[in-house]
């Protein structure tokens, strides 16, 4: 029987995918040719036309014509690529950065307990400290991390003087102090304070926060731009974002004024310009104007992408287009989104690619 790695990402711009045959690892092509013979113990995606390996259960990594770029034997760990950059962990536990050719760039400072890959131009990186608790008069002593950034030459460029930190993201990204949270640029810059509950990522130059219980949004300038007076709130999504009031969903515009009615008792981020809103217990979807434009059928529904949108049929899940058409029968245990065509599903425990007109790769009735 032929099976596919059920823990796969799809998103990214190559055009094979792996695939299981009798236990073993190969690629496939959007038309079910296997492009790279199933040898390998272990395949992750392809990533900058690079992608991790196992033979004998050591990585590798190899190129979109199964020419081998790094060997095994040389490293025990291998991340994937980003910005031309690999991190690997050699056998004596020591961090170095490698570029498309497998060539060493720089060594990660042993002082850093792990360095992620590169994004906007910088790796987050940890170190292990010793935290300090006063309880009963006693000083307890626990293992905690501190994080900050290196630059492409793995100089220290932003403090590791932070509890949290996400990785870089369109030149921001989230950090935490405490039980703070904030935002900050690629040079280390508060763009918005260390001040808030919880903080989202800037979406359409917005970030939804909260401010103690009550949701409301900031610019890329950290100016408050929607007064926090929402229960709940979503990030926003071609220009209207998802708001509770009143126990109920509606959504507002950029401006903050209320342009769909807070009527809906959930709802998803408007994709392809539509929107699924759940009312008296099943999905549908409205259009910007806030007028239904598929009717509520849906056990369950997710997002458009690729002209096609996952909705759940009596516990099986299909695909509709967007005229509420369904293009894909609902046969299956569970779904992905479509990205360039392709979208992965699960036929019980066995996850197979489907495209947008329907085709299995592979068919798993040859």
């Amino acid at each position: 029987m032929l099976l596919i790695n059920t823990s796969i990402v799809l998103g990214n711009n190559n055009q094979l995918y792996p695939v299981i045959i009798k236990g073993k690892y190969g690629y496939t092509n959007k038309a079910g040719e296997l492009k790279i013979k199933a040898i390998y113990d272990y395949a992750e995606n392809f990533y900058e036309n690079r992608a991790v390996v196992a033979l004998n259960n050591m990585p590798c990594v190899i190129d979109l014509n199964n020419k081998r770029i790094i060997d095994t034997g040389v490293y025990s760990q291998i991340q994937r690529y980003s910005e031309g950059r690999c991190k690997v962990v050699n056998f004596t536990n020591e961090q170095f950065f490698i570029d498309t050719l497998g060539k060493v760039l720089f060594k990660v400072d042993p002082q850093y307990y792990d360095a992620r890959r590169f994004k906007n131009g910088l790796s987050n990186v940890s170190k292990q400290v010793d935290v300090h608790t006063l309880k009963f008069n006693h000083d307890i002593v626990n293992l905690g991390y501190k994080f900050g950034f290196i630059n492409e030459k793995g100089e220290e460029v932003i403090p590791l003087i932070y509890d949290d930190a996400d990785d870089f993201e369109n030149g921001f990204c989230r950090v935490r102090l405490g039980t703070k949270f904030g935002i900050i640029n690629t040079k280390g810059e508060e763009v918005v304070p260390i001040k808030y509950y919880n903080i989202g990522k800037f979406l359409e130059d917005f970030a939804v926060f909260d401010n103690g219980g009550k949701y409301g949004y900031l610019n890329t300038k950290g100016e408050v731009i929607i007064q926090p007076a929402y229960k709940y709130a979503y990030d926003f999504s071609e220009q209207l974002a998802g708001v509770m009031v009143d126990g109920k969903f509606g959504f507002i515009n950029t401006s903050g004024a209320l342009v769909i009615q807070a009527k809906y008792e959930a709802v998803r981020p408007f994709s392809e310009g539509l929107a699924a809103v759940k009312l008296n217990g099943k999905w549908g979807f409205i259009d910007k104007q806030g007028t239904p434009k598929i009717g509520f059928v849906f056990d369950d529904a997710t997002l458009f992408a690729d002209g096609r949108c996952a909705v759940l049929v009596k516990r099986k899940w299909g695909f509709i287009s967007s005229d509420g058409r369904t293009a894909i029968p609902f046969e299956f245990d569970a779904v992905g989104t479509f990205n360039d065509g392709i979208a992965e599903v699960m036929i019980g425990q066995i996850s197979v690619y489907m495209t947008k007109s329907g085709m299995i790769i592979p068919d798993l009735k040859k």
